[in-house]
């Protein structure tokens, strides 16, 4: 796919490094601004985080286009069970294609949104869900996990603070409902 002739009126956010060479790679995210967010989040509170989120009108991007400030302030930050950033990455939708092409071309602005979510819930896994079909994306992903982890992105003590997150990937077999869900608790605490 083409990436380098946008509609002049056109403002590109989430497509912005698609289609730059190795744009999958960090060293290509950190020449282009990539783990900025999550930096000046770090030194955020997390009301401060959803805050800016809700000021900032940012929304989902599924059918119902959800703000994600509204969704992430619905979490119970001091509630002791554990929380999970979940990522329905499965995309089965009909005639949807907006997950594939994020994990393809710029896999780590996913991981960064992992991040800013796991600092603002205080949360210490993720998983990212991707069908087996898709098992190049999966090695795509895995690929930059491991590039997180190797420069302090991911992991225990993060960048020097007392951030703990590990995430990672889990493949489905495909299906419509995946049981959705981007931020939620536990109760296994309780089973």
């Amino acid at each position: 796919m083409i990436f380098n002739d946008p509609h002049p009126l056109e403002v590109r956010v989430i497509s912005q490094r698609f289609g730059m060479p190795n744009s999958a790679s960090i060293d290509t995210y950190l020449a282009n601004d990539g783990y900025v967010a999550f930096r000046k989040a770090l030194e955020m509170t997390p009301d401060d985080i959803i805050n800016e989120l809700k000021a900032s009108n940012l929304r989902g991007r599924g059918g119902a286009g959800f703000p994600t400030g509204m969704k992430w302030g619905f979490i119970p930050r001091d509630n002791p069970k554990p929380k999970y950033v979940v990522v329905n990455a499965d995309e089965s939708e009909p005639g949807t294609c907006k997950d594939r092409l994020l994990m393809e071309n710029d896999p780590h602005q996913l991981i960064e949104g992992c991040l800013i979510a796991a600092r603002t819930i205080g949360c210490k896994a993720g998983y990212i869900y991707i069908r087996g079909e898709y098992r190049y994306l999966i090695d795509i992903v895995d690929k930059a996990l491991k590039e997180a982890y190797a420069h302090g992105y991911l992991g225990t003590k993060i960048l020097g603070t007392d951030m703990e997150f590990h995430l990672y990937t889990h493949t489905g077999a495909g299906a419509y409902e995946c049981g959705d869900c981007l931020l939620y608790t536990s109760d296994a605490a309780d089973e």
